[in-house]
């Protein structure tokens, strides 16, 4: 199978100040053992909500994030994802990127209004659908929550991005998943200073292994009950800037901040 040339969307937030990397920047796939950082293959329908989203600006750059399926017609992501996009690929139904089941295509897009490119700030946006989505048993909407985190609450990141920084230009082919722990902002602040804010999130494994998201996975979800009663709680949004393997936090954007602002613009 050829590898397909795409342009990651990530932005880094670099220790105690944020910092925007170049948006465009070529990757490929890549075969991995099954890992975000230190995670594990998911398996079909495992997360039927999980979409990898292909975006592409002036049919000449493309980059990639993730994003959540809520409805027929309507996947949340990061604003940053969609930020200066013309075109997003859906890819869905699918836990291998050399074998997807289903895509679905948009150009209509929703970015918070008070989203800030340099602060993250309102790192929500949304994707309108052209068509409905078919649900079955591998591709289903996830549950929204409207309860705020508590500090210790576990939950499961899953996503495409890749697995080390040592491969830092290569996507992983497959699904992987890891289960962290979300810690206080204070805690998170302390290693970010002034960039966290109330409708942040962030969560910690410790070091041993380290376990985080990283570069292709934002825009992807959080979720808390994932094999019982999932529901999406946080949007990836931001890694620490010396790189996904040095034990710094990860960055979400609430879900439950931001719930009337989902229902105002989808009904959802």
């Amino acid at each position: 199978m050829t590898h397909f040339a795409i342009l990651l969307c990530s932005l880094i937030l670099l220790v105690n100040s944020v910092h925007v990397t170049e948006k465009y920047k070529p990757t490929t796939f890549h075969e991995t053992d099954g890992r975000i950082i230190n995670g594990e293959n998911a398996t079909l329908g495992q997360f039927p909500w999980q979409t990898g989203i292909y975006l592409a600006y002036n049919d000449t750059y493309y980059w990639f994030c993730g994003g959540s399926i809520i409805s027929e017609e309507w996947i949340l992501t990061a604003a940053h994802c969609l930020d200066g996009a013309e075109t997003a690929y859906a890819y869905m139904a699918t836990v291998d990127l050399f074998w997807v089941a289903a895509v679905t295509v948009s150009s209509e897009f929703i970015l918070h209004e008070k989203y800030n490119a340099s602060t993250l700030a309102n790192d929500i946006g949304l994707i309108k659908l052209d068509g409905k989505i078919r649900f079955d048993d591998d591709v289903a909407p996830i549950a929204l929550s409207s309860e705020p985190l508590e500090a210790g609450d576990v939950v499961t990141v899953s996503g495409f991005g890749i697995t080390s920084d040592a491969d830092e230009e290569i996507l992983s082919q497959f699904l992987n998943y890891i289960t962290v722990t979300t810690i206080t902002n204070s805690e998170c602040a302390a290693v970010y200073g002034d960039a966290v804010l109330e409708s942040m999130v962030c969560t910690s494994a410790g070091s041993d292994p380290v376990k985080g998201a990283c570069i292709g996975d934002t825009g992807g979800p959080a979720v808390l009950n994932a094999d019982t009663n999932p529901v999406h709680v946080g949007i990836a949004s931001f890694i620490g800037g010396t790189g996904c393997e040095q034990g710094n936090p990860s960055g979400f954007t609430r879900t439950a901040y931001y719930r009337n602002w989902i229902k105002e613009k989808t009904g959802i």
